[in-house]
């Protein structure tokens, strides 16, 4: 079992690369996993559910963040928990870059890489 690790900035273990989104994983052990997702203006993620929770920090910009039916503004600074078996995604309706650190447990950034470390 690892006790530390230190991922230095810039660094990380994959890049996924989807139309104007960039996932970097940058931390994955035993059952969590952490994500820096980047999102240039007029962009969102793809609709995700699967089993898990997930807590959000944005980091910087704004966007609007979907649970389910809900809907919520993040702002630099803020937080977001929630469940991962409602579908979620993120959209960038601001003028800048958004930024937002995922941390899940279960990890799922195997969505996109097998155990292998493969792309899917």
């Amino acid at each position: 079992m690892t006790k530390t690790i230190l991922m230095k900035k810039g660094e990380s273990l994959k890049d996924e690369k989807r139309t104007g989104v960039l996932y970097r994983n940058v931390l994955m052990v035993e059952k969590m996993e952490a994500t820096v997702t980047h999102i240039l203006p007029t962009c969102k993620t793809q609709g995700f559910s699967h089993k898990g929770k997930e807590i959000k920090f944005m980091v910087k910009g704004e966007l609007e963040y979907h649970v389910g039916d809900e809907a919520f503004t993040l702002q630099e600074g803020d937080t977001l928990f929630h469940h991962s078996d409602d579908k979620h995604w993120a959209e960038n309706k601001g003028t800048g870059e958004a930024i937002f650190i995922t941390v899940s447990t279960p990890g799922t950034f195997s969505m996109f890489y097998g155990d292998d470390g493969k792309k899917k």
